[in-house]
C-alpha cells in the first residue's frame, strides 16, 4: 500500500491513519488475510507514525531491498493482525 495526502491543508490531521485503517480492514474482509505488513523507510517518520496510530504493531528494524529497483534500505516492520472475529448469535457450537 502507498499513500499520499497531496493537498498540504489535508495533512497532520489524522487521514492518513484513517485510510491506513480502512484499508487493512477492506484487505483482511476481502482478500481474507491473516496479517498485514508493511515496511516504510526508518527514517521516514510520517508514515511510520501513520502505522502506529493505524493500529500496527512494531516489530523491528532491519536492512532490506523492497524490490529489484531500490537498492538496500533501513526499514521498519510493523504488522497489524486480523481481529478476532465475533461469533454469530446463530453459533451453537457453545
Amino acid at each position: 500500500m502507498h499513500l499520499h495526502i497531496v493537498i498540504p491543508d489535508l495533512r497532520q490531521k489524522g487521514l492518513g491513519s484513517e485510510f491506513v485503517g480502512e484499508s487493512a480492514r477492506h484487505y483482511f474482509r476481502v482478500l481474507q488475510l491473516e496479517r498485514l505488513y508493511c515496511e516504510p523507510n526508518a527514517f521516514n517518520t510520517a508514515p511510520n507514525r501513520t502505522l502506529q496510530r493505524a493500529g500496527f504493531r512494531y516489530v523491528f528494524t532491519h536492512e532490506a531491498k523492497p524490490n529489484p529497483i531500490n537498492v538496500l534500505q533501513t526499514t521498519n516492520r510493523w504488522i497489524l493482525e486480523r481481529p478476532a472475529r465475533r461469533s454469530s448469535p446463530l453459533d451453537l457450537d457453545e
